[in-house]
């Protein structure tokens, strides 16, 4: 039975190593777009990233799952004893061992470039403000002038000179 779970732990280990890269890959896209500015490519990026990290956590859960019903805590210690009491020689316990820190490495790399491209994104919304604000302000500024061309005073007051 412990046989069993081990390969079915080892098995989702990596496959969530696996997922994890494509995540990754898929936020340094997301990356090169924004500094780039291709922003149409945007869209269609945020929805597959939603679904791999929705796919992810799942990955995450069932992990969790396996790991609490072979007797283990359901976290990151749980695969830690896990690891620990696999066979230290075998090489299927150290490509374990590898994978499970890959994940982890690869988890704060995926972390640092969400953090980045959030800061990225602040900055395009900052740019696109300031755009927006000047295209209104100059529409303002052209409402100085009549239909005829001739300024007209602004404001509703007297004009000035007017007695």
């Amino acid at each position: 039975m412990q046989a069993a779970a081990d390969t079915r732990l080892a098995r989702f280990i990596e496959d969530e190593l696996a997922m994890l890269r494509s995540f990754v890959e898929l936020l340094q896209h997301e990356q090169r777009i924004l500094t780039e500015g291709d922003i149409d490519e945007l869209t269609p990026l945020i929805e597959k990233k939603g679904r791999l990290a929705d796919l992810l956590t799942q990955l995450a859960g069932q992990r969790n799952e396996i790991l609490a019903a072979a007797g283990y805590p359901h976290d990151r210690a749980g695969i830690d004893i896990w690891l620990e009491r696999r066979s230290p020689t075998g090489e299927a316990a150290q490509d374990a061992r590898d994978s499970w820190e890959n994940i982890l490495a690869l988890a704060v790399q995926a972390r640092t470039l969400n953090e980045t491209n959030g800061k990225l994104i602040g900055i395009r919304l900052q740019h696109n403000q300031q755009t927006l604000n000047s295209l209104l302000a100059a529409g303002n500024r052209s409402a100085l002038y009549g239909p005829d061309g001739q300024p007209h005073a602004s404001g509703g007051g007297r004009s000035f000179g007017a007695v």
